[in-house]
């Protein structure tokens, strides 16, 4: 399971608690130290990349070895022959772009280097946020909140063209959609 994949399916799990707990200490220790606010970003930026691939490294681990245990007392034999539930019908289109539409739009937008673009975004909402000035929060949670809508609006654009054209939507829609198809994006 890639990274993102995982952190997603994590969110609402105590693997969260495990990584949230000890970044904020971190935060209240740097803010205790006295640094400035772009050392203070940086630092934080620097923990939360460590920090993830850390606590994603540790849980892979316990869930493996607690997977691996079940299996040998037998508590999951059935669980591999447990039949798929049919994907659901289409529900409401999304107002905001989802997560998986935010990276099929990098690709369409940056192509081969929406790697690059998507971390320099990240970088730069990431520093907007320490910068010590209400406006400048609030500006780049602005901003956005215009991007996400934009974004949404193209997904809704997309889904209701491919659902008037009855094809199955492709990997960045199908979560909006309800299906799970597994077709790379088209780049045209």
């Amino acid at each position: 399971m890639p990274t993102e994949q995982f952190w997603h399916l994590a969110w609402f799990t105590p693997i969260m608690l495990a990584f949230w707990i000890p970044a904020f200490i971190f935060h209240d220790c740097l803010v205790l130290l006295g640094g400035a606010w772009w050392q203070n970003g940086l630092a934080c930026m620097a923990f939360a990349v460590l920090w993830t691939g850390l606590v994603e490294r540790w849980s892979r681990g316990y869930l493996a070895r607690r997977r691996m245990r079940a299996l040998t007392e037998g508590g999951l034999e059935d669980a591999q022959e447990a039949p798929v539930p049919p994907p659901a019908l289409p529900q409401k289109l999304p107002v905001f772009a989802t997560h998986e539409f935010w990276d099929y739009a990098f690709l369409r937008l940056f192509g081969r280097a929406r790697g690059v673009a998507a971390r320099l975004t990240d970088f730069l909402f990431f520093m907007a946020f320490f910068y010590p000035s209400g406006l400048v929060w609030v500006g780049a949670f602005s901003l956005l909140l215009v991007i996400s809508l934009c974004l949404g609006a193209w997904q809704r654009r997309l889904l209701r063209r491919e659902l008037a054209a009855a094809t199955q939507p492709g990997p960045a829609l199908a979560e909006a959609s309800g299906s799970r198809v597994s077709r790379p994006p088209r780049i045209a």
